[in-house]
């Protein structure tokens, strides 16, 4: 430890001592406070002595008390630890003494003092880095292209990986990226990629066409289990055709495979490297439980980031920190134009199928459905930025708003299930608007006689099957990416998607049915007609109850440029620019 965590742990300690200035204590039980030989205890105590941080009075004799005497008020002591420690970059130690327990007055102060730590920093004159630092109040899972399935992850896949192509939603089409053009046979079943030359992996290795067969086979490799295995399926064989050029067969025709090729599950990694290793404009320097660190890519085959260094900090849920990429507060700084984002997709409650028990009653569905009245839960919890939803897509749940629900209606429904007083497991995500709304539905469901279990998990066991397997329900929410119909279709294949978990028997089959001729449909209006037919589906059987979607807007200060905001609330790293202040 240094010297500095030394003196934090010893100011700490004062919390048993009314964190009063002086403090009488025996070397011994300093050495337990600080878990250090005596001897130590003595050469630590003078070198403090020697910063002037405090005062040591030895006690005459051996067990006799000494006294501390610190020269700064406990306040003024940490504030300055904390901004040292800041300077240094020692963010790890900064974050850990929030954890502690404080007085609030003092983590009020270290909490705005690290929002100014956050948001965009240039370092040094003469390298002129721009670097932009960003806080997160949980744990990143996975950042594997094969397995990544929660929004924020996904965003930060799309900058450290490419793919063949890429698909414009508002146009409908699709562009060339790793692969600089591709052809589609007579049949529509044969696809054939021109890769381009010269675009290398961050570990300096040169992509080829081998690259693209290795990111297929590991994704379709049943070993591996990836969650996006599915997208597989349709490929009969794959063939490398020289370096840059591979060609894929299909079994059948569909346009549904170039979304595929577009999509963040096969963005192409080296042969046979298992390390965090793509093409995209960022590279990964540092991924550890509390951080995660992308470097601009100054090879990158396209243009490069404007950007140098990405920071993204887990801080603890309770810190007071603005949770958005953004320059820090300036009495000078102009605001301006903001940015607005719907969620697309939804938070929704669905129930597991595969579990013997009441919930495959549809009067008991039913009465969840009239328990979970969002209008009233928005307006009791005071969630003024989110709307009530009654589909996965914004646009539709405006058109339709939710029909009005009573505890009575709820009360009959339950009372026709035949509900006996069975406790059931409801799981959701240990994150504060999750636990916000489960305890919500817990209090109201209590109130009409129906007994709900909690249960909370933190997002790293997302992918654990056996975490959730025994809940009657869930409380889980879906963002689509910028590709709806991919992002739609993903909602009930996906493997890690609780829709496609807890689905089982006839509505499974049925589901799957419509879903495999979506994903053959090119016409746009069939497809959305195949969307509707689902969601009403799943409506009308109390399946998938829909709760809300979740408003954004953010005012960005004037210097940040080139913001765009994609579906999951992010913007694309390799775009935005701060333009210097010029005097």
């Amino acid at each position: 430890m240094k010297l500095l965590d030394y003196y934090v742990s010893l100011r700490l300690h004062q919390k048993e001592n009314d964190f009063t200035d002086t403090m009488k204590i025996t070397i011994q039980e300093l050495a337990d406070v600080l878990c250090c030989t005596e001897r130590n205890i003595k050469i630590l105590l003078k070198r403090m002595a020697a910063e002037n941080w405090l005062t040591w009075q030895p006690g005459r004799g051996r067990g006799n008390t000494s006294t501390l005497t610190f020269h700064k008020d406990m306040r003024t002591s940490l504030l300055e630890i904390f901004h040292q420690m800041l300077q240094k970059e020692d963010v790890n130690a900064a974050i850990n003494l929030l954890k502690e327990n404080l007085p609030e007055d003092i983590k009020e102060e270290l909490h705005h003092t690290l929002n100014t730590y956050f948001g965009y920093q240039e370092k040094g004159p003469e390298t002129a880095k721009d670097v932009l630092k960003i806080p997160m109040t949980r744990k990143l899972s996975t950042l594997d292209p094969a397995f990544v399935s929660v929004s924020s992850e996904s965003h930060f896949a799309r900058q450290i990986y490419d793919t063949l192509l890429q698909y414009d939603e508002k146009k409908k089409v699709f562009t060339a990226h790793l692969a600089h053009d591709y052809d589609v046979s007579a049949d529509g079943r044969t696809i054939t990629f021109y890769l381009r030359k010269g675009v290398m992996f961050h570990n300096g290795k040169h992509m080829t066409s081998k690259d693209v067969l290795y990111t297929f086979h590991r994704l379709k490799d049943q070993n591996a289990n990836s969650p996006c295995q599915w997208q597989t399926a349709l490929v009969l064989d794959v063939r490398c055709i020289g370096l840059y050029t591979i060609q894929f067969c299909l079994k059948r025709k569909t346009r549904m495979f170039l979304h595929f090729m577009s999509s963040i599950s096969m963005a192409v990694q080296p042969e046979d490297e298992e390390e965090l290793i793509g093409t995209g404009p960022f590279s990964v320097t540092d991924f550890r439980d509390d951080v995660l660190i992308l470097e601009a890519n100054t090879h990158y085959f396209k243009e490069r980031a404007w950007l140098d260094r990405i920071e993204i900090w887990q801080i603890p849920q309770n810190t007071k920190v603005d949770l958005h990429y953004e320059l820090p507060e300036s009495e000078n700084e102009q605001i301006g134009e903001a940015v607005d984002l719907l969620q697309m997709g939804s938070n929704y409650i669905t129930f597991n199928l595969n579990k013997d028990s009441i919930v495959h009653n549809w009067h008991f569905r039913n009465a969840i459905y009239h328990l979970f009245d969002i209008h009233l839960m928005i307006k009791e919890l005071k969630k003024d930025k989110l709307l009530a939803a009654t589909s996965l897509f914004p646009e539709k749940s405006l058109e339709n708003p939710p029909s009005e629900k009573t505890l009575k209606q709820a009360a009959e429904s339950l009372h026709a299930s035949g509900y006996k007083g069975e406790i059931l497991k409801v799981s959701f995500f240990d994150m504060k608007y999750s636990n916000e709304d489960a305890m919500w539905l817990k209090k109201r469901a209590k109130s009409i006689g129906l007994n709900l279990m909690l249960h909370p998990f933190p997002l790293t066991e997302y992918y654990k099957e056996e975490v959730t397997a025994n809940s009657d329900m869930i409380i889980m929410g879906e963002m689509f990416e910028n590709n709806i119909v991919l992002a739609f279709i993903n909602f009930f294949k996906h493997k890690a998607s609780f829709v496609n978990r807890f689905l089982a028997g006839q509505e499974e089959e049925h589901i799957q049915r419509i879903v495999d001729l979506l994903m053959d449909e090119e016409d746009e209006d069939k497809q959305k007609g195949y969307m509707d037919e689902i969601e009403h589906y799943l409506h009308e059987r109390r399946l998938v109850l829909n709760s809300y979607h979740t408003y954004r807007k953010k005012n960005f200060p004037a210097s940040l440029k080139n913001v765009s905001m994609n579906t999951f609330g992010w913007a694309d790293f390799r775009k935005i620019w701060i333009k210097p202040a010029i005097e």
